[in-house]
């Protein structure tokens, strides 16, 4: 018997059927052509992970190679959360969070997020990650990250700085340098199964990591160890709100140490305060007091209006110039140049910058570095501050000449002794020796670089005699070295009161500026304490500092003492009158 098939029915069942067709035929198109590119993409993000490779941090280390800031992996804590079942989230979260010492409902939270990747805890312990790891669940993973790492703890911590746990520089070499300490990162493509795990077994390296470059400071860290030591024991001994310290080496201009009290741990700086962050080596600002007199002096000198034996008449100790009394903390009379600076004259040092005149005075003031930055390679520089003689007060003539009415820098103040020792040229200081490739290849050196000669070989040689004298016999008796001449400057400044109302009687400045060994100078050392007390004068409180540190470092550099003493041009005679010593 034969089927029939009316029309009407073949012509449904067609068209059914071309309709079904056309779609599938359409979607077809629609999938290979026009979604080609955006479902690609959804199945790479699907089956392909990326994962960002950190590059290595480059180190820091002194000019021998010996490292003060190097790297450390570290585990850190992920999970998967979207492979995750929902009736294991809060066991799980419970256990994580006792392990690593977290809030259960933050863990939780994180671990109900839907996403292929969270992290849970970075930088642990490796017994937390031990502990994760014998959970034994495949949705947590352990990543090793490197953490940035101070094996020498508070020592140049300043300098250093400090970088984030995302190993970015905030404070110091640490921020000023990134840029070559941060390498540049890679890229890393993996496939990974339907439930969002990785499968290490098709990793495939698309971009390589670039690591951070070497940084090579003039800093010898032997020195530093020896002048945070000594800092340190001052700072705490004379009960003082702050104390800072550098070595440099006058010939090249190379920082050989800066010391800070207090100090700070950058492994630990989130405890750290302000205070104890900041380089008030170079940026703090202070009235240098007696200090000062080594550029009246120089300039005096150079100039030719006073030799070493021109009398000055100090006046017995109390000197009015119009309204005002200058007054010498001993009493002198007639005295040579040469004994005022090593007594300290306040009222002699005055004098002896009248004799100038502002202009040439002030040319001395600007020419030692005085009023500017010096360029050293660090953040956060201060300038000092000095006035033009057109800006003058009445007093100033009577004030600056003996360190009043300007503002410096230990930097600027150990840079101009560094004057006098080389023998007359102002250096630029740097604390950056060279930058290196991860391959040692130097990519950034520098040099020692001469600004200017501000003096003459001869003034600075006599200069030399003189700041010797002033440690032989002088003011900084307590910076003597036993068989080895040193030179150098003692200054007590009073603290300019809050608001500019006059000086404090009761706060002071110490500082003791110096070079080693006098005959041909190897450092150039400045000290200084902020508040000390009870004593406060800098030939007893910062001159130990210079001598502990100094006579260390030219014994390890296998200085021989010298039985040559640097003797005065002066008679007995004078020597007998001027034999009381001064406190400065």
């Amino acid at each position: 018997m034969r089927a029939l098939l009316s029309p009407r029915r073949f012509w449904f069942l067609y068209i059914v059927l071309f309709i079904l067709f056309g779609l599938v035929i359409y979607q077809i198109v629609q999938l290979t052509w026009f979604h080609q590119s955006s479902l690609l993409t959804l199945a790479h993000r699907q089956h392909y992970l990326t994962i960002d490779v950190p590059p290595l941090r480059g180190p820091i280390t002194d000019r021998h190679g010996k490292e003060f800031v190097t790297n450390l992996k570290i585990p850190s804590i992920y999970a998967v959360p979207r492979a995750l079942k929902d009736d294991e989230r809060a066991g799980l979260s419970r256990e994580i969070a006792k392990i690593l010492g977290l809030d259960p409902k933050w863990v939780m939270e994180r671990l109900s997020r839907d996403k292929s990747f969270v992290w849970l805890k970075r930088r642990v312990t490796f017994e937390e990650s031990e502990k994760i790891r014998k959970l034994q669940c495949p949705d947590l993973g352990i990543l090793e990250e490197y953490k940035r790492f101070y094996p020498q703890g508070t020592m140049l911590a300043q300098v250093l700085g400090f970088s984030t746990v995302d190993n970015q520089g905030v404070e110091g070499l640490e921020r000023s340098m990134d840029g070559d300490l941060r390498g540049r990162p890679g890229k890393r493509v993996t496939q990974r199964d339907a439930k969002g795990r990785e499968i290490k077994a098709f990793e495939i390296k698309s971009l390589p990591v670039v690591d951070g470059n070497r940084v090579v400071l003039t800093i010898d860290q032997h020195l530093q160890y020896l002048t945070e030591k000594a800092l340190e024991q001052a700072f705490k001994q004379w009960k003082a709100k702050g104390a800072w310290a550098i070595v440099m080496d006058p010939q090249t201009g190379e920082i050989l140490a800066m010391a800070n009290q207090p100090g700070f741990d950058p492994n630990h700086y989130s405890q750290a305060g302000p205070d104890a962050k900041r380089n008030r080596a170079i940026t703090d600002m202070y009235e240098p007091g007696s200090v000062f007199k080594i550029v009246t002096a120089s300039g005096a000198l150079n100039e030719g209006t006073v030799t070493p034996e021109t009398v000055i008449n100090c006046e017995n100790g109390k000197w009015n110039y119009g309204i005002k009394v200058l007054h010498d903390v001993h009493p002198y009379g007639m005295m040579p140049m040469e004994e005022v600076i090593v007594k300290s004259s306040n009222i002699g040092a005055v004098k002896i910058g009248l004799k100038m005149g502002a202009q040439k005075f002030q040319n001395y003031v600007t020419g030692f570095g005085f009023g500017t930055w010096s360029g050293i390679d660090l953040a956060g520089e201060a300038p000092g501050y000095t006035r033009p003689p057109s800006q003058w007060s009445k007093t100033s003539p009577y004030n600056i000449p003996m360190g009043q009415e300007v503002m410096v820098t230990a930097l600027q103040m150990v840079t101009a002794m560094s004057v006098i020792a080389n023998g007359g040229n102002l250096v630029k200081p740097y604390i950056i020796s060279k930058v290196q490739d991860s391959a040692g290849v130097i990519l950034k050196e520098k040099k020692p670089i001469v600004k200017k000669r501000v003096i003459t070989p001869e003034t600075a040689a006599t200069m030399r005699r003189i700041l010797t004298q002033v440690v032989e016999r002088g003011t900084g008796t307590k910076a003597k070295i036993p068989d080895i001449p040193v030179g150098g400057k003692t200054g007590t400044a009073q603290k300019i009161l809050p608001g500019g109302r006059g000086y404090s009687h009761s706060a002071f400045m110490s500082t003791f500026v110096g070079f080693a060994p006098a005959e041909n100078p190897r450092y150039a050392m400045v000290v200084v304490l902020d508040e000390a007390r009870p004593l406060y004068y800098g030939g007893t409180v910062a001159a130990p500092v210079f001598k502990e540190v100094m006579e260390a470092a030219l014994m390890t550099q296998g200085s021989q003492p010298s039985r040559e003493s640097v003797s005065p041009k002066l008679t007995p005679e004078q020597v007998a009158a001027t034999a009381d010593l001064a406190v400065d």
